[in-house]
């Protein structure tokens, strides 16, 4: 090599690196390892030190069998580990012993689920096949993911996943997953998230898998959603729609929550950034509570939940998930173009190159009820969608009379059974509308509405069938009495099955949404959509006909 200098490195002066250290360098170093000896006596038997100890063995032995700067690097950080567990029990910092016990358990899990892999592909008889320690290790560590979420998907010949998984965060009652599953048939794993105990009770009764959590308190990084191709959202609405107070239009609260959108994409390492060969800036290094923790100065916290749109795929994508395919939004219509405009500005810079947005109304979709609302969605792929989510004739809409079984001519009573007005025929203090035509947006209220002339009220299957779901939806109350006002307000939150038809049928390329959705419409409603031939043929291929007929 000569004299000739490295980069930074005056001629000469290799062999400083290979100067002894100094006396007291010597004894600083001896001093440090002496204490680190003494913590982990001190600490020897603490369930922490001995997860650390124990991935700090695996991971000396992973870089023996695996030689290389990587695995070089995840030995000397698990041994590092240690003592710095063991101080941290010595301290009683109670907080740091936890953060290292997570750590070297993850790892260790992670571990494990690497060696499962190298056996080859992992089935659901692998999973059986577990022994109770290794089944408890990966449940902890994919929780509150199933255990096979934590593995690839099966795939076709062609390298395609065959069952795609989807989650939907604020999933409700079922309303995006019935269209996917009931209407659409589509072969997709759907797994949705719901604070609501009595919205979970119910989708789970419905068939569906919904974890019952807080969507904000869950790690949007999660191991387990290293495979998801869609992720479809729909957070609460009242801070946005004119019918409420409207707290999140206020200027302020959209500015917070444009400063939050900024800093969830700084977080998650999608900044532009010219000098940087990713073309990002690196991640802010904020959690993702952190990220969160201005939002609690809004006045209703649940506008606040719309950061979770950017917060979520975005995070999958920076730590895991180059699967992820599409994001999917629903929310008010009256939602500020700022934040939509932010949402997409943030997406589009991370690599989604198509964005669009539709405000819908259910009733042009076959409804019995309006229900306007703004669909949001975003794609990474480099094609456009193809498949057209504007019906090619007007769905026929049932009225309100039709599907609770009232005569023609009656009045509703929106504000309960109150006297009429002679003179005007109005209800007294209350609200009244003709029976004879589709619903308006159906709220948690309807349950108080009544027949003008005979007081009968509707029922939870009526509730349920003007929004769009099956007369015999299973209904659920979780807690004291019997939960009427609860359970209207799930099918008041829920997203109409058919718009949703409409707009997974955009997003998967399901080319025949429409007819699919004009069959389930007669199917709740019994009302024509299209030539009863048809309909029937499809039927009978629903209940297992080899070949779908065609149309003609």
């Amino acid at each position: 090599m000569g004299d000739t200098p490295k980069s930074g490195m005056p001629a000469g002066g290799l062999h400083l690196l290979h100067r002894p250290l100094s006396l007291a360098a010597q004894e600083d170093i001896a001093l440090h390892e002496a204490q680190d000896a003494a913590a982990i006596d001190a600490a020897a038997g603490h369930p922490a030190l001995i997860e650390c100890q124990t991935v700090a063995a695996l991971l000396t032995e992973h870089a023996a069998q695996r030689p290389g700067r990587e695995a070089d690097e995840w030995k000397f950080d698990a041994i590092e580990r240690v003592t710095d567990c063991a101080r941290a029990i010595v301290d009683g910092e109670n907080e740091r012993v936890n953060d290292r016990y997570a750590e070297a358990r993850g790892e260790r899990a992670a571990l494990a689920c690497d060696r499962l892999e190298e056996r080859g592909r992992v089935t659901a008889e692998t999973l059986a096949d577990l022994d109770d320690e290794t089944r408890r290790l990966l449940e902890w560590y994919a929780a509150p993911f199933p255990i096979e979420w934590l593995f690839e998907p099966e795939r076709d010949t062609f390298g395609r996943i065959i069952r795609k998984r989807v989650i939907v965060l604020f999933h409700g009652p079922g309303g995006l997953s019935v269209g996917l599953r009931d209407i659409l048939g589509a072969d997709v794993d759907i797994i949705g998230i719901d604070l609501d105990g009595g919205a979970v009770a119910t989708a789970v009764a419905a068939g569906f898998r919904v974890i019952h959590a807080d969507v904000t308190e869950l790690n949007p990084e999660s191991p387990a959603l290293a495979w998801v191709s869609g992720i479809a959202l729909t957070p609460p609405c009242q801070a946005f729609t004119p019918s409420g107070l409207g707290k999140g239009r206020y200027a302020g609260a959209i500015s917070l929550i444009l400063s939050v959108i900024w800093e969830a994409t700084a977080a998650a390492g999608f900044l532009p950034w010219d000098g940087s060969p990713t073309g990002f800036a690196p991640r802010s290094g904020l959690t993702w509570d952190e990220v969160r923790e201005p939002l609690a100065e809004l006045e209703d916290a649940r506008a606040g939940l719309m950061a979770e749109v950017i917060i979520w795929p975005l995070a999958m994508l920076a730590r895991w998930n180059d699967s992820l395919e599409w994001v999917a939004v629903e929310q008010s219509s009256a939602l500020p173009e700022q934040i939509e405009e932010a949402l997409f500005a943030e997406l589009t810079g991370a690599g989604w190159h198509t964005t669009e947005a539709w405000t819908l109304d259910a009733v042009n979709y076959g409804s019995a009820s309006h229900r306007k609302r703004r669909f949001m969605a975003a794609y990474r792929g480099e094609s456009t969608p193809f498949v057209d989510l504007t019906p090619t004739a007007p769905f026929p809409s049932p009225t309100f009379a039709e599907v609770v079984g009232w005569p023609t001519g009656r009045t509703i009573l929106t504000r309960g059974n109150r006297p009429v007005d002679p003179e005007t025929g109005r209800a007294k203090g209350g609200g009244s509308r003709s029976a004879d035509r589709p619903s308006t947006c159906v709220t948690a209220t309807i349950y108080g509405w009544v027949d003008s002339e005979t007081g009968e009220r509707i029922t939870q299957a009526d509730i349920g069938r003007l929004v769009g779901f099956p007369g015999d939806f299973p209904w659920r109350h979780v807690g004291r009495g019997r939960g009427i006002r609860n359970v209207a307000q799930q099918a008041a939150d829920a997203v109409c099955p058919m718009v949703a038809a409409a707009v997974f049928g955009r997003i998967l390329g399901i080319a025949d949404w429409e007819e699919r959705t004009r069959v389930y419409v007669h199917r709740i409603y019994d009302i024509p959509t299209i030539p009863r031939q048809r309909i029937e043929q499809l039927l009978l291929f629903a209940e297992g006909a080899e070949e779908e007929p065609q149309a003609a």
